[in-house]
């Protein structure tokens, strides 16, 4: 959202806002929305166009005799009589005093606590506030300072972003007693400041006679993406629960990178080999890896880019030759994992290590890959869960280091139409039962889960997605199952809505944002240019996306919360939408 497109209700924030990069205004323009109803209205000060003397002018024939000349006086020590003449016919003179309208209009103090209790993400507290604070004193004609509570006593006045970021680089373990506050009493006390308010902001603080305004920060135990937010005055006391974006944003503000680019740009990298464009890429749960195939199937392209948290960004690309069919592969951490077929028999392959045998028969082949490949860790070794060309489900668990064959391979279900990864350790299942009802069912969940969907739209050639997988690891999450432009979309086992998708864009998956509690799908358009999010409760379309080339493939993961795309010209590109930017381009080599 750039500056000069900020909605009506910003618009007397726009000299604030300016002094963030545009993709963090709106983040920053939410929380100032959030607290601004805690600090109240704003009031006119009390030494508004208080009158001060400046010193004595003009002469005037009334006046205070404090202020009568001192010629005047000499005339009634030398001749009484005159003096009581010149009294009587008002002949005295005055010397006038000089009125002068007060400079200061009164003060707005913030004293911030920096200690270790308000580290991490209370600090957008502090930095909010501190721009409302700001915004406050213009509103009023007053001035501004602030101080750091653990810090000598020295209030500063407010003069731009540079005292934002001074403020957050402001940090120490030191708790606040009694002493730093007895010293910040007399230091205001001597500065002799006519302030109107005097905030205290931090952590249980007790209240000393100088706050008009007292401020508590704390983590809420029930939702951890939120802080609990308390302003205590003379007057009232209010609260709120502040929602704080995702963790990346958050990490940047608290730093001070409110003007950051080198951890938000995408990496530019030129592709060895051509990249195979109808090959849907496959993404790692954190969104840091990317494994696909060159053009002629012959190489396993794995990329390694540096975490969102890191300062640096970093790209690393791995090739693995393969001279055998691959059947289906997976990722687990910075590790991959391919099922290949060797003549007739089956091996588990990974990079650098001794492959492993499958010593009984498994129904794929290189003309019938399986549906779907999961690998997971189980607490001892590995599972890998694999849906074969008849709709069976099979689990193989192994110790990938000290195993030289499987042999067993245990049938968990039939008729499995659907198989999704939860975390590194669980998954679940779609299935059909005799009487075409559709069953969830988990693998390696503690809690109970079993699902019966009854009401269903005909089974055959429909989509399944889901969402909200730490959800799901606690009852049940987000499912959305239908094709084209119909869908209905399950939050319960007996709780679903049917959603109408709009003409022209197409469903490839459900995106959930745990902070709003809100459920998207992921649609590209017909021209293939554009990826978006619909609102569907909102019947709102948010494109996220645009590509000047057409888009050949698509994939989504929902715990990595990416996406990427291939064009048509080559280029493989992932989106994330925690960084709500595009990470990776590679392009293909000339």
């Amino acid at each position: 959202m750039p500056c000069n497109q900020i909605p009506k209700p910003f618009q007397a924030w726009r000299p604030w806002l300016s002094w963030f990069n545009d993709s963090l205004q709106p983040n920053i323009a939410d929380l100032m929305l959030q607290l601004n109803p805690l600090l109240g209205p704003v009031k006119e000060s009390q030494w508004h166009d208080q009158q001060l003397l400046s010193g004595l002018g003009d002469l005037h024939k009334r006046g205070s005799y404090a202020n009568l000349l001192a010629s005047e006086w000499l005339i009634a020590q030398e001749e009484p009589d005159e003096f009581i003449r010149r009294a009587v016919s008002y002949e005295h003179l005055f010397l006038a005093p000089t009125q002068e309208k007060s400079k200061a209009n009164g003060v707005i103090i913030a004293l911030f606590d920096s200690g270790i209790l308000q580290l991490g993400v209370s600090r957008l507290v502090h930095l909010i506030l501190m721009l409302l604070l700001d915004i406050r004193s213009h509103a009023q004609g007053s001035q501004f300072y602030w101080g750091v509570i653990q810090s000598s006593p020295k209030l500063k006045l407010f003069h731009d972003v540079n005292d934002l970021k001074l403020l957050l680089n402001t940090r120490t373990t030191k708790l606040v007693d009694n002493n730093h506050l007895d010293e910040w009493h007399n230091y205001i006390q001597q500065a002799k400041l006519d302030y109107d308010e005097c905030w205290l902001i931090g952590t249980n603080h007790q209240k000393i006679d100088l706050v008009t305004h007292q401020v508590n920060i704390e983590r809420s135990i029930e939702d951890y993406n939120k802080l609990l937010v308390k302003m205590t005055s003379n007057m009232m006391t209010k609260c709120c629960q502040l929602t704080l974006p995702n963790e990346i944003i958050c990490a940047k503000m608290v730093l001070g990178q409110f003007m950051f680019t080198g951890h938000y740009a995408e990496i530019v990298k030129k592709s060895i080999v051509p990249i195979n464009v109808n090959f849907k890429p496959l993404i790692s749960a954190n969104g840091n890896r990317i494994l696909t195939y060159n053009g002629d199937n012959t190489h396993i392209y794995f990329v390694n880019l540096s975490d969102l948290m890191k300062v640096k960004n970093i790209c690393h690309i791995h090739h693995y030759h393969l001279n055998y069919p691959v059947l289906g592969f997976d990722l687990l951490g910075k590790h991959v994992v391919a099922l290949i077929q060797d003549n007739k028999t089956f091996f588990i392959w990974q990079p650098n290590r001794p492959r492993i045998e499958i010593a009984e028969v498994i129904h794929v082949d290189k003309n019938n890959v399986v549906i779907a490949l999961l690998w997971l860790f189980n607490g001892h070794g590995t599972d890998i869960l694999f849906v074969d060309a008849e709709n069976k489900l099979y689990v193989l668990s192994f110790l990938p280091k000290s195993q030289e064959k499987i042999t067993k391979i245990y049938k968990i279900a039939e008729n499995v139409i659907a198989l999704f990864k939860l975390s590194d350790h669980q998954a679940l299942y779609l299935y059909n039962n005799d009487k075409q009802q559709l069953l969830i069912n988990g693998h390696n969940i503690n809690c109970h889960f079993f699902y019966c969907l009854t009401t269903l739209p005909n089974l055959s050639n429909q989509q399944f997605f889901i969402t909200a997988e730490s959800l799901w690891l606690q009852g049940f999450g987000r499912l959305a199952i239908g094709q084209a432009q119909e869908w209905q979309i399950y939050t319960a086992e007996n709780d679903y809505q049917r959603v109408a998708i709009p003409n022209e864009w197409q469903v490839f998956g459900l995106y959930y944002d745990n902070k709003t509690n809100r459920t998207d799908f992921l649609v590209i358009n017909q021209d293939r240019k554009q990826v978006a999010l619909f609102d569907y409760s909102n019947n709102n379309m948010d494109v996220c996306f645009r590509s000047p080339n057409k888009i050949i493939n698509y994939s989504y993961n929902s715990l990595a919360q990416s996406f990427s795309v291939t064009t048509n010209m080559g280029e493989l590109i992932l989106y994330s939408f925690v960084s709500q930017s595009a990470r990776l381009r590679l392009y293909k080599a000339n």
